[in-house]
């Protein structure tokens, strides 16, 4: 589910994608001349047939089937809508077919709103995929959604995640609207982030845990995913739980108000095999949070409670709250999971 892909993705220092491939090597980076676009259909908004100077795009790599880019409609409508008299424009590019993504506009969300209605922004679909390559394999990205933001000469700015961590892409905009952008500096952490990940793939686990600390110093906006991205390492490759949870109180602080980020990390503290020692009442504090956000409506943060509850002993709330998680699990892709979850429960009650 969405929650593991959060957690484990900011562990890395980077963005949580719906889907995430093979990375290949990077030919497109921060301070590249942006590619051109040929994009086959325009479906709203104006044909963008260049990239203006002194105009900025954001170019959102996105899909109907993927749940993150539905989850991130709203903030791009929302940034859309603050920054349309500073000349910015944002576009949300689809590789699927035209009748596919005309179909998704025409539907209503879960609150019964057409998604053509919740989307103010510019949407295109290019099912030939010659933009995705010259965008996403060409930096290396590997998974949606994923937007790239495009300053005013013409050149790539920032690439991320319009969700995770929250508030990055819009200070980026932000930054770039108002000319204070430090191309130079966001090029430097993004290096240092890849560096980071790099030795967390070979285990070098000192080398990553400096790395994130000397992100923390250079990039303060963000300091707190890198918090997060130490807490995972001191919790898994390091073995040191005192620490990892001294930080993780931290972190769950900062994020209180992202019941998509508590309940990754609750999940992440109680699933996640590499965690060899689980503080339940650590992870039971993100996951009521994250339940109190959600008015006790969301499956998936149900299930994690329910999860918490029975790992704890408590089998009978375990039962209770997952049973509330099938109910408000209807119609979701993850219902049959949570159904056979709540029998595995029921059967260790008889």
């Amino acid at each position: 589910m969405l929650r593991t892909a959060i957690a484990a993705a900011l562990a890395l220092g980077v963005a949580a994608p719906a889907w995430a491939g093979d990375e290949k090597a990077a030919t497109l980076s921060i301070g590249d001349q942006a590619p051109a676009i040929d994009i086959a259909h325009w479906l709203k908004g104006a044909k963008v047939d260049e990239f203006e100077t002194g105009k900025i795009y954001v170019l959102e790599f996105w899909a109907t089937w993927c749940g993150p880019c539905r989850a991130s409609i709203p903030h791009l409508t929302e940034l859309q809508e603050h920054y349309l008299d500073y000349d910015v424009t944002i576009i949300g590019l689809s590789n699927e077919d035209l009748q596919t993504v005309v179909g998704f506009l025409s539907k209503a969300d879960k609150q019964e709103m057409l998604w053509n209605e919740k989307m103010h922004y510019t949407v295109a679909t290019d099912p030939d995929k010659s933009v995705y390559g010259a965008y996403m394999t060409a930096s290396g990205q590997g998974g949606i959604p994923t937007a790239f933001i495009i300053g005013k000469d013409q050149r790539i700015e920032w690439i991320g995640n319009p969700i995770y961590p929250k508030g990055e892409i819009d200070r980026a905009i932000e930054a770039v609207s108002t000319d204070s952008w430090d191309r130079d500096l966001y090029r430097r952490i993004v290096a240092l982030r890849e560096q980071a990940r790099e030795a967390q793939m070979k285990d070098e686990h000192e080398l990553a845990l400096g790395l994130f600390d000397e992100l923390i110093a250079l990039d303060p906006h963000s300091g707190i995913r890198y918090k997060y991205s130490k807490f995972n390492l001191l919790l898994t490759g390091l073995d040191r739980p005192g620490e990892a949870y001294l930080i993780g109180r931290d972190v769950i602080q900062a994020n209180w108000d992202d019941s998509g980020f508590l309940n990754g990390i609750a999940w992440f503290v109680v699933d996640s095999k590499a965690v060899k020692t689980r503080d339940l009442e650590f992870a039971m504090k993100a996951a009521k949070r994250a339940n109190t956000l959600t008015d006790q409506k969301d499956a998936a943060i149900l299930d994690t409670v329910a999860r918490v509850h029975f790992e704890m002993g408590d089998l009978e709330k375990a039962i209770a709250c997952q049973r509330q998680a099938v109910k408000c699990a209807a119609d979701t892709p993850y219902a049959e999971d949570i159904a056979k979850t709540l029998k595995q429960y029921e059967a260790q009650e008889k």
